[in-house]
């Protein structure tokens, strides 16, 4: 086994080939090498001997210089997968995955993607990555049509195709009998017969069409008047005939959803690049009327299959559909197409990519633990404080002030005089005349109009206090900080923290928390109905011994029945009869017992069955949110893609000394006080690190 490797390391490609496939033995390979062995090209002498000596034919030679080029083009691929993961560019996973495509549809006969363009179609590698990596190969970047962008077309004649050439050609040219080359397009949807000087203008239509069919070409052929016409017209010694025409498929349109109104996550703006505020328009918030249609749906278009010139199917791609998902107030129309809104109330589009439409709760006063908590599923208006040790959920909450409470806002928090404790968790914009002690994290922006004091916030979007100032505060924003001071003298530094989402890093943890809890009510629920169904067995058996019972019981009184039968009226037999009958009435109360014991087993055997049915559907609600869950967490995260990371800390007046700002890569402590500066995360040019700078603006 060792030797055959050795020897399989040393043989050139095409030698190795070719005993692989049986058409020459290792001796006559090792014959063929001691012959070539001065040569400067020995694959290329190695083909000239092995076809000079009759030991291969040119039809079998032409194969193994097609399953040669294909090796050796997978090979570069291999290197470049992994070239492109000690880059860094992707993880080894991706690549495999790739690979493994790729090897499926050259096994599938399918013309393969190369891996780099497979990265930038799904995006996990820009043009100019894989550009990088191709130039490191020395190799040249191939072009697509837009139909092999959406679809790999099938391989039916690998032997007569393969891969398009490094140069970019479109077409393959094959030397046919008679003097006509015959060119088959890297699609493999259509061919073309050219004459040369050597044409024989005595070749016949079933001639050429004898021709086609040896290289495989069995469909669409075009009929025989115009291949006569080829035959007799000169103008085909200077243009091309298309002699093969395939079917080309029809890719499935995508269906789509129509929204009436912002599905926007977020639709204010935070800081730019540049420290100044994007003052997005949010608009008025939308208002609807019961039975508005909130979204309609078109459906996709039907795919249909296409066929290539070898007679193969080619696949069309099918178009994605798209759920309409809608929760409460909201409900779906007769035709399945459209949500209409079952309230009056205000439209929203969740992170599960739900649509619902929520009214609005109004609590006259205080929030406290007289009134308890208040848990709405729509829009919330306190009139009051929400006090400490209660708690107020919703969608868009509107509060006069917190003092010590938790909110929990799938939309905006609004609260129009100060924050006092508590904590405040919003999936919207959080504004609020002023903060302190307080725990807050927010989807979107946080806009203080006075101070933040004492607090710990956490933010996807940017903090803002434009008027007021930041003090003795832990604050990680990803969008960036614009604050008129930072820190004061005698107080607690701040540590502030830019370009980093830790709100995503929050809720992910927590939506991971609660899949757990999902799961493990999942697991309970099943061990509960395990239970039950073995009870079920129990009572099942038992039920099969009442059966079996009842049984007996009735053949004893058959068989005391026939007895009785022929002894009535016989003299001197009376009290005989007399005995049978008492038999018989106690067989009748033992079969009445075993009756009631069946029917009791029965019984207990449909509630137990009700109760697994019960279990059945909490199962099928845990695992319905728990998709919902994973769609949530799956949405979230594609949004956080969406919002730049801006490291960036602006200040219009001071900065004191101790404040630690960080950014992604690298941090910077101030020694000394700093007024009207932009602190900012820089990335090199090169090989070097990140830093943090202190411009003056």
């Amino acid at each position: 086994m060792a030797d055959d490797a050795n020897n399989a390391n040393k043989w050139p490609l095409i030698g190795l080939l070719a005993v692989k496939n049986l058409l020459i033995t290792e001796a006559e390979l090792e014959k063929a090498l001691a012959c070539c062995k001065d040569s400067q090209d020995i694959s290329a002498d190695l083909k000239a001997y092995f076809i000079s000596n009759e030991m291969i034919s040119a039809k079998n030679m032409e194969r193994l210089i097609k399953g040669e080029k294909a090796l050796e083009i997978r090979r570069k691929e291999i290197l470049f997968g992994t070239i492109a993961v000690k880059l860094g560019f992707i993880n080894q996973s991706v690549a495999d995955l790739a690979l493994e495509e790729q090897e499926s549809d050259m096994k599938g006969r399918k013309s393969p993607i190369r891996i780099g363009d497979m990265m930038v179609m799904s995006g996990f590698m820009t043009e100019r990555q894989r550009d990088y990596i191709l130039k490191i190969q020395k190799r040249k970047r191939r072009e697509y049509k837009e139909t092999e962008k959406k679809h790999t077309r099938g391989i039916s004649a690998a032997a007569d195709t393969g891969e398009p050439p490094e140069d970019g050609a479109p077409y393959k040219t094959v030397t046919l009998a008679g003097g006509m080359e015959l060119q088959i397009y890297n699609d493999l949807m259509s061919a073309f017969l050219i004459k040369t000087q050597a044409f024989d203008p005595d070749t016949t239509p079933e001639k050429i069409k004898a021709a086609l069919a040896e290289k495989d070409i069995t469909f669409g052929v075009m009929p025989d008047d115009q291949i006569q016409g080829f035959i007799k017209s000169d103008v085909f010694k200077e243009q091309a005939f298309r002699v093969a025409q395939g079917i080309e498929p029809v890719h499935g349109k995508d269906a789509k959803i129509e929204y009436f109104f912002n599905t926007d996550y977020l639709s204010g703006g935070g800081l730019d690049p540049d420290g100044k505020i994007d003052a997005k328009p949010r608009g008025e918030v939308p208002r609807v009327k019961k039975g508005t249609v909130l979204a309609e749906k078109t459906p996709g278009g039907e795919a249909k299959n296409g066929q290539d010139i070898y007679g193969h199917t080619v696949n069309a791609v099918s178009g994605k559909d798209v759920p309409l998902l809608y929760g409460i107030g909201a409900t779906l129309s007769e035709d399945s197409l459209k949500i209409l809104a079952k309230v009056n109330g205000v439209p929203k589009f969740t992170l599960s990519q739900t649509i619902v439409a929520l009214e609005e709760y109004v609590a006259p006063g205080n929030v406290d633990e007289e009134t308890g908590d208040m848990l709405y599923d729509g829009n919330v208006n306190v009139r009051g404080s929400v006090k400490s040790g209660v708690k107020v959920s919703g969608n868009n909450i509107t509060v006069l002030e917190v003092d010590g409470g938790t909110i929990e806002a799938d939309g905006d928090v609004t609260v129009t005089r100060k924050i006092v404790g508590g904590t405040v968790c919003a999936r919207g914009t959080l504004k609020a005349k002023s903060i302190h002690n307080a725990n807050i994290a927010c989807m979107g922006n946080v806009v203080a109009d006075q101070e933040i004091v004492n607090s710990t916030i956490s933010c996807a979007g940017s903090l803002i206090v434009q008027k007021g100032q930041v003090i003795s505060s832990n604050v990680t924003a990803k969008s960036g900080v614009l604050a008129r001071n930072l820190g004061s003298e005698n107080t607690l530094a701040c540590t502030i923290r830019v370009g980093h989402d830790g709100y995503l890093e929050q809720e992910l943890n927590r939506i991971d928390s609660g899949m757990a809890q999902i799961d493990d009510a999942i697991a309970a629920r099943q061990d509960k109905k395990q239970t039950l169904d073995k009870a079920r067995e129990e009572i099942q058996s038992e039920a099969a011994r009442f059966t079996q019972a009842k049984e007996v019981i009735r053949k004893e009184q058959e068989e005391l029945s026939g007895k009785i039968s022929s002894l009535e009226g016989k003299s001197g037999l009376e009290s005989t009869v007399q005995g049978l009958n008492a038999g018989m009435e106690k067989l009748s109360r033992k079969a009445n017992a075993v009756e009631q014991g069946l029917s009791q087993c029965l019984a207990k055997s449909e509630r137990i069955e009700t109760g697994m049915d019960a279990i059945d559907q909490e199962i099928q609600s845990l695992e319905r949110e728990k998709t919902e869950k994973l769609a949530e967490k799956a949405n979230l995260a594609k949004w956080s893609e969406t919002i730049p990371g801006i490291p960036l800390v602006k200040v219009d007046k001071e900065i004191q000394p101790g404040t630690l700002i960080q950014g992604e890569n690298s941090e910077i402590k101030l020694e000394n006080q700093e007024k009207h500066v932009r602190v900012v995360e820089v990335a090199p040019d090169g090989d070097g690190e990140a830093k943090m700078e202190i411009k003056e603006y």
